[in-house]
């Protein structure tokens, strides 16, 4: 009798196996049938665009035209309500930019190139130059003087532009510029176009 309850034991649990094998087979090939596989390939397409870095953030800004000081170009400021906008055309035909005393940039004509600003910077005798970043058309860096607590590290970045065929360089005013203020000037810096001609 205990022979046979094993036995009949055995055969159940043989049988549910393969009911549940069979069963699973039929669930996948139901699954690829209805286009269930397409839905990992959405999530996995999901996740890289998630992934992708944004671009900048223009909200606190508004585009003004440079054009009444002689640049043909457009360049997002920060806001007025951040301090009014002072623009103005200098004796060696740059444009000088400021907001309040954090935001100070310089746009030059005729302009250096990256290799050359870091070769005038390299050459300075009193402050230690470290570079933070660093492209081809881009240098972000800080000044300081070795073993001194008196004056404070400085934040600088200067960056060219070729517009209609001229290089362009923007970079900080030689103010005291703290790293987060640089970091939202080269923002701004950056998203100077050519207009458009109508």
């Amino acid at each position: 009798m205990l022979a046979l309850a094993y036995l009949w034991e055995n055969y159940n649990l043989i049988d549910m196996k393969k009911l549940q094998f069979i069963g699973a087979i039929a669930l996948s090939m139901s699954l690829l049938a209805c286009g269930g596989g397409d839905s990992a390939k959405t999530e996995d397409k999901s996740v890289t665009e998630a992934s992708e870095p944004a671009g900048p953030d223009y909200s606190n800004m508004v585009k003004v035209d440079l054009t009444a000081f002689g640049v043909e170009a457009s360049i997002q400021l920060p806001k007025e309500e951040k301090g009014p906008h002072k623009i103005e055309n200098t004796a060696t035909e740059s444009i000088t930019i400021e907001v309040s005393d954090k935001f100070g940039i310089e746009i030059t004509p005729f302009a250096l190139t990256v290799a050359e600003k870091k070769e005038e910077l390299d050459g300075d005798l009193v402050y230690t130059i470290e570079y933070l970043e660093e492209t081809e058309n881009k240098i972000m860096y800080k000044k300081s003087i070795a073993d001194s607590d008196e004056v404070e590290d400085e934040y600088h970045f200067f960056i060219t532009r070729s517009m209609d065929g001229e290089l362009y360089s923007i970079q900080s005013l030689p103010n005291a510029f703290r790293k987060k203020s640089v970091g939202k000037m080269l923002v701004s810096a950056e998203s100077i176009s050519p207009n458009k001609p109508s």
